[in-house]
């Protein structure tokens, strides 16, 4: 009752300032009334709501600079800026009397968020910045990816793998329920709508308040110096000169966020996350975990490092076995960095990859890796492949097997310490070391 009494309480002290002219006086003009800020005389301070969830507080001038309520490229909802509301403004998301747009947050394709972050039928007027996935934006391949163009799309393919919402919900509730609720929006647990900027989209699921990757502490560059490893950024689409994310010559990740942390909030060594999709709890990782020690959860593209030089050849920390490894291809053969780190959007799409020429494409792994389009197998005649080769070969070259080859990610995927003994094999502390 408690709460119950204080929404009604809510509610009716918002009706009475609006309907005594204490909010909307008669001199206020339309133009004042249709920008963002006459939300935000009100909308300043922490309230709770009926189920006891703490909404946060929004600053007019964060909102501002945010990617839905910029005044140049924000949200424009058909409806109300037919009406007059300017671009941001809190109205084209927010009925001021009424709920508007479906509640099924949980649903791939009646989620609130596709309503407007959809092609055909979405209700916003157009976008400044169409939502092309990250293989596009960031890793400059735009003769590839001009579909899918929206994330609706994407959670919605027919062939191709995406996030799933009541997957994240199920998780995110059980972890955190202190923020999550049945209610919540399950794309809050990576984004926070009036936070998020075009630039930097995503903040942690336990810090609310704080766009993550826009700062010192905060890039990719910094993970790896912490974690004893070094980040080298992947060459751009059809290139060899320029890096992502932004096509410039820096390639230690200090113009890049730090995904690995801000995934590892979920993604670790500890938490069980069950995927309905593949209808299994998804492999455990640890970026962080430097030892080669067989049974602990551990990556060679984290922070364990290989024990073999970059021309694949076997080093003396692995003993006398005579194995080519496979030669790790440029940049990061030449660079030679004793350990690399990759950032988790080297490989993965955020949201989710959609298949191509008719080859599904799982665990939303990307189709442009390092500058290279996997589009489909080119083996050829005697050397045949399957899609997952290629994606590996984007980086690495596919000189040496232990066995008959076959899909990669049968054996080489997060925390993969268990299978081939010669592909995991290294003196140092035990038997086997980690195929990734």
């Amino acid at each position: 009752m408690k709460f119950k009494r204080n929404r009604l309480f809510i509610v009716l002290l918002c009706l009475f300032l609006c309907f005594s002219g204490l909010v909307f006086k008669a001199s206020d003009s339309a133009g004042d009334l249709c920008t963002p800020n006459v939300c935000t005389d009100c909308h300043i301070v922490s309230l709770c709501s009926s189920e006891g969830v703490y909404l946060r507080q929004i600053d007019e001038n964060t909102y501002l600079n945010s990617a839905h309520g910029n005044a140049t490229y924000g949200v424009n909802r058909r409806e109300t800026a037919s009406l007059g509301f300017t671009k941001g403004h809190c109205a084209h998301c927010h009925e001021q009397h009424v709920m508007i747009f479906s509640d099924n947050f949980v649903s791939q394709s009646q989620n609130f968020c596709t309503d407007c972050h959809r092609g055909t039928g979405s209700v916003q007027v157009s976008f400044d910045r169409i939502n092309y996935n990250y293989s596009y934006w960031y890793g400059g391949d735009t003769a590839h990816h001009t579909t899918p163009n929206n994330i609706y799309d994407v959670f919605n393919s027919v062939a191709g793998s995406a996030h799933n919402l009541q997957d994240i919900l199920n998780f995110v509730k059980a972890k955190w329920p202190e923020i999550f609720r049945n209610e919540s929006n399950p794309c809050s647990a990576c984004h926070n709508t009036h936070l998020s900027q075009r630039g930097y989209p995503v903040v942690r699921p336990t810090d609310r308040d704080n766009v993550w990757g826009d700062g010192p502490g905060e890039m990719m560059s910094d993970f790896a110096l912490a974690h004893g490893g070094q980040y080298q950024a992947p060459f751009r689409y059809n290139s060899t000169t320029v890096y992502e994310p932004d096509g410039s010559a820096t390639t230690d990740g200090s113009n890049l966020p730090d995904y690995v942390t801000f995934c590892s909030d979920c993604h670790n060594a500890t938490n069980v996350i069950y995927s309905s999709s593949l209808g299994r709890n998804l492999k455990q990782i640890d970026w962080t975990q430097r030892a080669r020690t067989y049974g602990l959860v551990g990556d060679y593209h984290g922070a364990v490092t290989r024990c073999w030089g970059a021309e694949g050849m076997v080093g003396a920390t692995c003993g006398a076995d005579p194995a080519n490894w496979g030669t790790i291809r440029e940049p990061y053969l030449s660079a030679s960095k004793p350990n690399y780190i990759l950032n988790c959007t080297d490989c993965h799409e955020p949201h989710g990859s959609v298949h191509g020429n008719g080859t599904t494409i799982p665990y939303l792994l990307r189709k442009t890796v390092n500058g290279h389009y996997n589009k489909q197998c080119v083996g050829g005649a005697g050397n045949p492949c399957t899609w997952e080769q290629e994606f590996c070969r984007s980086c690495h070259v596919h000189n040496w097997h232990c066995g008959g080859a076959g899909a990669c990610l049968n054996c080489h995927h997060h925390n993969s310490y268990a299978r081939c003994f010669a592909c995991t094999y290294c003196t140092e502390g035990g038997v086997h070391g980690h195929a990734f």
